[in-house]
């Protein structure tokens, strides 16, 4: 098998994969209110900010992204506000003190995953549990 092909057979298996870059719908809720803490936005310069972390385009939800926000919003992580600029108006987002410590707990559960990660890669390089 050419590597070519075995690295495009390992891409369509990694979509199935529940720890995948293609599976960006459990890290959509952290990653909002990651960005949303450094400044206030709004749904499409949000979904280009997920883009930045380095998941596949195709793989975002743009649809979840907008259902994540109003979920947030209806208990009360974010709040929002319109703002006009010229003829458009804009829905933005803002991190409430509540979303900060929802934040600070996403941040605690990643950083014990990252272990994990790295212990798994540890392992698989030959070092031992």
């Amino acid at each position: 098998m050419k590597i070519k092909e075995l690295e495009n057979k390992l891409n369509e298996k990694e979509k199935g994969c529940d720890f995948s870059l293609h599976r960006v719908s459990r890290f959509i809720q952290p990653s909002i209110l990651l960005f949303l803490s450094r400044e206030p936005s709004y749904g499409y310069e949000l979904i280009e900010k997920l883009k930045s972390l380095g998941f596949h385009e195709e793989s975002i939800d743009v649809g979840a992204v907008y259902r994540t926000l109003r979920n947030l919003e209806k208990e009360n992580f974010v709040k929002s506000f319109w703002q006009a600029k010229g003829r458009r108006k804009k829905r933005i987002y803002k991190i409430t003190s509540q979303g900060k410590i929802l934040l600070h707990a996403w941040m605690e559960r990643v950083k014990e995953r990252k272990k994990a990660l790295e212990k798994f890669i540890e392992f698989y390089q030959g070092g031992k549990l």
